[in-house]
């Protein structure tokens, strides 16, 4: 049984064993002076104390890291319980039994004859490489269920790379925001300006600004990062091009016709789109032809990820609907904890789901803790759209869809179909570390791996059996994605 993700904490402690020059103290188990057991819980989490090389007290998991000389032939009873944790099985990882803790399976393992290492799995705190100055950011709950941090270990976004967000008012002078815009449109008034207007969205007043949907949107893009000012967007050092197309009033399919020609025009890399129609209708023909140009033109023919909301009605999604075209990547909404949400709309045109990211900007330089819906779904995945073309900008939009959706996590407390599909997750939720995992196999450096030919095809398999839990995910879950067939949807 081979791990192919393994224990961030179990990655920091070998980390910590393997990087110490020769002759270094070193925080080891030493079986005739064991640390002390200050605590312990009924599953078997322990505190440590240890003394050696100076006093720390460390959490350790109910399991054991046993290490063996390399070329060495591991013992039969090792194979049995243990897990491998690579290719040479030098390394393995042994859970503890009914009423073990991990210091009781490694002094177990200490006094074997082909051991060199025994240690508990211990739970090491870790600081984070990205650091933000942002007041908000450590309020934003999805940044940590995602573990968007592993995005930003390599790079912030590209300031090539522009994000159009085709929505209603955004306000360009928002002080998280106004870095970031460039070829600012309102398709609805047919202007340069898609600033809010006084009283539009508002109940009683003529006077207020109101609208604060297409500034929420934007800032969960690409709000900038390190200017001492609110939130941090999941693509902070990327383009936003601001598009308004929604205001009070009668829409029409002309405007989200120019909405998209402006897209187009300005060779956005993204599309985010947290709108849609009141009633369920086939996609306009010429909606749906411009979303296909853009798709494939768009990048010197490399094509724009196209993102859509499923939507909030609590339905099921007709098959030839605009945001289920083939060239969308449509996603539905997730709550902070993982759970589907009672209004996400349904069915097997549904990509992968998202949080719905609650925390955002919002008018008048504000900010707002209650935004929602799978419109603030829809931006998560477009940000991360928007990481991976500035990372890897040789992929095409279809291989940015086939990667998001191949390296999706299902839900563990959900039945997917035989083609690992749910009607609400889609094949499951976003996963910036899966993304990373695909996009630089074998831990290989950036610039080994150019990305190109990628297959999207990536296994991340936590072995269930293994009992690992991964920080951040309440269960273990398999990942395993096969992508959507193609095919017409017009």
């Amino acid at each position: 049984m081979t791990i192919t993700k393994r224990a961030p904490a179990l990655l920091a402690l070998l980390t910590l064993l393997w990087s110490a020059p020769t002759g270094a103290e070193v925080l080891r188990l030493d079986p005739d002076h064991p640390p002390q057991l200050v605590a312990a819980t009924a599953d078997g989490l322990a505190r440590l104390r240890f003394e050696q090389p100076r006093t720390v007290e460390v959490d350790a998991l109910p399991a054991a890291v046993v290490q063996l000389p390399r070329g060495e032939r591991p013992p039969a009873e090792l194979v049995e319980q243990g897990v491998r944790l690579g290719p040479t099985a030098r390394s393995w990882w042994v859970p503890a039994g009914p009423g073990e803790t991990g210091l009781d399976v490694a002094l177990r393992w200490a006094d074997h004859p082909a051991v060199i290492s025994s240690m508990p799995d211990l739970e090491l705190p870790r600081r984070g490489l990205v650091e933000f100055d942002d007041p908000r950011f450590e309020g934003q709950w999805y940044h940590v269920e995602l573990q968007t941090e592993v995005l930003w270990e390599h790079t912030l976004g590209d300031p090539d790379v522009r994000v159009a967000v085709v929505d209603s008012a955004i306000e360009l002078s928002h002080p998280d925001l106004a870095d970031a815009f460039v070829a600012p449109y309102d398709a609805f008034d047919d202007d340069e300006d898609p600033s809010p207007n006084p009283g539009e969205f508002c109940l009683n007043s003529t006077t207020d600004i109101c609208d604060e949907h297409g500034t929420a949107v934007a800032g969960i893009v690409g709000a900038r990062a390190n200017n001492g000012e609110g939130i941090v967007g999941f693509c902070p050092e990327c383009a936003l091009v601001p598009i308004k197309l929604l205001g009070e009033g009668m829409g029409s399919m002309a405007r989200e016709v120019a909405a998209y020609e402006h897209a187009i025009a300005e060779d956005a890399a993204v599309i985010n789109n947290s709108w849609g129609y009141v009633y369920s209708i086939p996609a306009p023909e010429a909606l749906a032809e411009l979303v296909r140009e853009a798709s494939t033109e768009n990048r010197g023919g490399l094509g724009a990820v196209v993102v859509w909301a499923a939507g909030n009605d609590d339905r099921d999604i007709e098959d030839d609907e605009i945001q289920v075209l083939d060239e969308v990547l449509c996603v539905s909404a997730t709550d902070r904890y993982g759970n589907w949400t009672n209004y996400t709309n349904r069915g097997p045109g549904v990509d992968v789901s998202a949080p719905s990211a609650t925390v955002t900007t919002s008018y008048e330089g504000g900010y707002t803790e209650t935004f929602g819906g799978t419109s603030a779904a829809s931006p998560v995945a477009a940000g991360i759209a928007a990481w991976i073309v500035s990372h890897r900008p040789e992929l095409t939009s279809e291989e940015v869809r086939a990667l998001m959706i191949d390296t999706a996590v299902q839900n563990p407390g959900v039945t997917f179909d035989e083609d690992g599909h749910h009607e609400i997750f889609g094949y499951g939720l976003v996963s910036p570390p899966a993304i990373v995992e695909a996009l630089n196999p074998e831990g290989g450096d950036d610039d080994d791996d150019d990305g190109a030919g990628c297959e999207c095809e990536a296994s991340v398999v936590p072995s269930k059996e293994a009992g690992l839990v991964l920080p951040g995910l309440a269960l273990l879950w398999t990942v395993r994605r096969q992508r959507r067939t193609s095919g017409s949807s017009a």
